[in-house]
């Protein structure tokens, strides 16, 4: 298996028995876009007897290139729906761009030799457009939780560890410690992952002091997988108000998972995906991520409440360790690889 990512260093590697070929970052979009064809080509180079793509900007390229080798794409968002979140993107030119993007996808989805979707909402459009179309949810590998050392929670601290934008909720989330805060409860909130901008990291600081609560919130920028999951690990409640866009109704919630298998009960956006892996599980409170009185409520009843609390995140634990992890989740991966390429004594290329 060789993966071709971006990554640190200038020389293959070998990890887990993974050949590594780290990719410098772009520096640009457009810089991202033109290099996609030199990173298709050191693909290619390699003769592999599958090509399984991650990126959409990556799929013309390989196919291009795969000759008779069979190519699956990945699907892991609604991208045609994050075409209208966009924010660099003028409003007026997203239908033009979705358009594009629509005929694009169908031209190129007809090539490959198979659909990898996340969600069952998500194999709902390519369903349509290609007859081999297979869930492989993102879930976890249970190793994430393995050689974490035992940490006593305080009760009151929520983590949310992932890119910070508007449409995540973090207003919400502030306005919810703010109400919590007049209620004589304080509450800190643990904030990690990439930004938006510098801008919005400021125009957040500014939100939090006008609501009164920048000492309850504390951003750690940027982190390391290991470093992420144990700023998740020793908080006690998984904060997750998604706002309710139509990318978000058909993505799954990896963090969620993540928080679920460290034993955090979740307070999280009543969207479908949340509620079947969270609601139904026992393991959150679904709270309406628009209103920030719902949001504060959930949280303070779990502060309010250790014993439901700890309910919730033994719960969560059990439904990773059961259901929704990677070991269960791998085997469908394996298999359709094996369907189209037979038994695994080659080589493969993930992009």
């Amino acid at each position: 298996m060789h993966l071709l990512a971006q990554g640190s260093g200038t020389k293959a590697y070998e990890e887990k028995g993974v050949v590594i070929h780290p990719l410098p970052e772009p520096e640009s979009r457009t810089q991202r876009y033109i290099r996609a064809s030199r990173v298709a080509q050191l693909a290619a180079d390699l003769r592999p007897d599958l090509f399984h793509v991650h990126e959409p900007d990556l799929l013309g390229p390989v196919i291009a290139r795969a000759g008779s080798q069979p190519v699956i794409y990945d699907v892991h968002e609604s991208y045609l729906d994050m075409l209208n979140d966009n924010l660099w993107l003028p409003f007026w030119a997203k239908p033009l761009v979705r358009m594009a993007w629509d005929q694009w996808e169908r031209r190129l989805v007809r090539r490959c030799a198979g659909i990898v979707v996340v969600t069952k909402p998500l194999s709902l459009r390519y369903s349509r457009l290609h007859k081999k179309v297979c869930v492989v949810a993102n879930y976890p590998a249970l190793d994430c939780v393995d050689g974490l050392p035992p940490v006593r929670r305080d009760g009151v601290t929520c983590v949310f560890a992932g890119v910070l934008r508007p449409d995540r909720g973090i207003s919400q989330m502030f306005e919810a410690l703010a109400v919590l805060k007049k209620r004589g409860l304080t509450v800190r909130l643990d904030l990690a992952g990439r930004l938006l901008s510098d801008k919005y990291l400021a125009s957040l600081w500014n939100e939090a002091r006008a609501l009164g609560i920048d000492r309850e919130v504390q951003y750690h920028g940027v982190l390391s997988k290991a470093k992420a999951s144990m700023l998740q690990h020793q908080a006690s409640i998984c904060l997750i108000a998604d706002l309710p866009c139509p990318s978000f109704l058909v993505a799954l919630p990896t963090k969620l998972v993540e928080c679920m298998a460290l034993g955090l009960p979740a307070v999280c956006s009543d969207l479908p995906i949340y509620r079947e892996v969270a609601g139904e599980t026992g393991a959150g409170i679904m709270v309406d991520p628009t209103k920030p009185e719902q949001i504060a409520e959930a949280i303070e009843s779990l502060v309010r409440n250790p014993a439901l609390a700890r309910q919730m995140g033994e719960a969560g634990k059990a439904a990773v360790r059961n259901r929704f992890n990677w070991h269960a989740e791998s085997k469908k991966l394996l298999d359709l690889y094996h369907e189209l390429v037979g038994a695994p004594n080659g080589n493969g290329a993930l992009l």
